[in-house]
């Protein structure tokens, strides 16, 4: 994944890998975590965050700006994605988004 947020922070909830960098071809920075710790991931930044443990991973992402309808609830990925392109997930008009001049094809 790729950051766009001014910072996100990831509260986890089991054991998991994290892994960041500068680019999605140089996650230099490696990092074991487990059940409370916190990782923020700056802006700009490639990330990943990988369960290593038997049980399923309850991930908590707090970001700004605001990015999604509110009250929204995603499961999966896919139903992000869904979302997204079908106009159902949007920013509320009271959030100021980056500007983006192009499409982001780095997410």
């Amino acid at each position: 994944m790729f950051s766009t947020y001014r910072t996100a922070k990831l509260a986890c909830l089991a054991a998991a890998h994290v892994t960041m960098g500068p680019a999605e071809d140089d996650l230099s920075f490696q990092l074991d975590v487990e059940d409370g710790w916190s990782v923020q991931v700056p802006a700009g930044t490639w990330h990943d965050i990988i369960n290593t443990g038997d049980e399923d991973m309850r991930l908590y992402v707090v970001y700004a700006p605001v990015h999604h309808t509110p009250g929204i609830v995603q499961k999966t990925s896919d139903d992000a994605e869904k979302d997204e392109e079908s106009g159902r997930d949007k920013p509320p008009a009271r959030s100021v988004q980056p500007k983006n001049t192009e499409p982001d094809k780095k997410a």
